[in-house]
C-alpha cells in the first residue's frame, strides 16, 4: 500500500519551476505572443491539470488505505505514512491547480495581445513585426537549428543571407506561420459569446495572418527592408561572436 516513491522532489521541483516560469510571463509586458510561447503555455496548462487529476486520484487511495488499516491494531506507524503520502499528494495538486489557472491567465494575455487589444504598441504593424521575428527564428532554425543571435555580426549576416536566398524559404516559412490563424480561431471558439470584442478582434486577426500568408515571396519581401529587420541587423552589424578575444591596441 505504501509507495516509497510516491513522494518524488523532481514533482515538487518541476511544478516549482514551472510555476517560476509562468509568473515572470505574467509579469512581463503584454506582446504580441510567438507560436512558442502560445504552444508552451497551452503545455503547461495540459501538464498541470493532468498532474492534479493524478494526484487527486493517489491521494483519495492513499487516504482510503489509512481508514481501512486505522480499523487494525498495530498498524498506526503505516496509517501515519499513508496519510502523510496522502497529504503530499494534496499540496502537489493544490499547487498543479495553481499552476493550471495561472497558465489559463497568461495564455487569456498572450490571446488578447494578438487580437491586438493589450498590446501596448498599436500602430498597425504588430503583426508584421510579429511574423518579421517568426521568420528569422525559423531561418536559423533552417541554417543548423541554432537560434537568432544578439551580438553576433557574422551569423546576422548569414541568416540575412539564408532569407534573402529564396530557394523557398518563404513558403517554408508561411505553411508554418498560418498555424497563428488556426490558434486564433481556436481560442475564438472557446470564448464564445462571453467576450464578442474578443472574439471579433481574434477572428479579425486570424483573417490577416492569412491573408499575410497568402503570398511568401510578397511577405518576405515586406518583412526584409521592415524597421524591425533594419534594427536587428544594425544591433549585430558591428557586435563580436560572444567569447571573441581582440587584442587591445597599444
Amino acid at each position: 500500500m505504501v509507495d516509497d516513491g510516491m513522494v518524488d522532489p523532481h514533482v515538487e521541483d518541476s511544478l516549482r519551476a514551472m510555476q517560476s516560469e509562468v509568473n515572470s510571463g505574467l509579469q512581463e509586458r503584454a506582446e504580441f505572443p510567438s507560436i512558442a510561447q502560445l504552444d508552451w503555455v497551452d503545455y503547461i496548462e495540459d501538464t498541470a491539470v493532468a498532474l492534479a487529476g493524478e494526484m487527486e486520484e493517489d491521494g483519495e487511495d492513499l487516504t482510503l488505505g489509512a481508514d481501512v488499516f486505522a480499523t487494525r491494531d498495530g498498524e498506526e506507524e503505516l496509517v501515519a505514512e499513508l496519510r502523510s503520502q496522502a497529504a503530499w499528494c494534496d499540496e502537489r495538486r493544490r499547487q498543479a491547480d495553481a499552476l493550471a489557472a495561472d497558465a489559463r491567465g497568461l495564455r487569456d494575455r498572450y490571446v488578447r495581445a494578438a487580437a491586438g487589444i493589450t498590446t501596448e504598441y498599436q500602430d498597425g504593424g504588430e503583426l508584421l513585426r510579429a511574423a518579421t521575428s517568426e521568420f528569422r527564428q525559423h531561418v536559423a532554425k533552417e541554417m543548423d537549428g541554432g537560434g537568432v543571435p544578439e551580438a553576433d555580426a557574422a551569423r546576422a549576416e548569414a541568416i540575412e543571407a539564408a532569407a534573402r536566398a529564396g530557394q523557398g524559404v518563404g513558403a517554408r516559412f508561411t505553411d508554418m506561420f498560418v498555424g497563428l490563424a488556426e490558434r486564433l480561431r481556436r481560442r475564438a471558439l472557446d470564448y464564445g459569446a462571453g467576450d464578442e470584442v474578443l472574439v471579433e478582434a481574434l477572428t479579425r486577426r486570424a483573417a490577416e495572418v492569412e491573408e499575410l500568408c497568402a503570398d511568401p515571396e510578397a511577405l518576405v519581401a515586406r518583412m526584409l527592408p521592415s524597421s524591425s529587420w533594419r534594427l536587428w541587423r544594425a544591433v549585430n552589424s558591428h557586435a563580436r561572436p560572444q567569447g571573441s578575444i581582440t587584442a587591445t591596441p597599444l
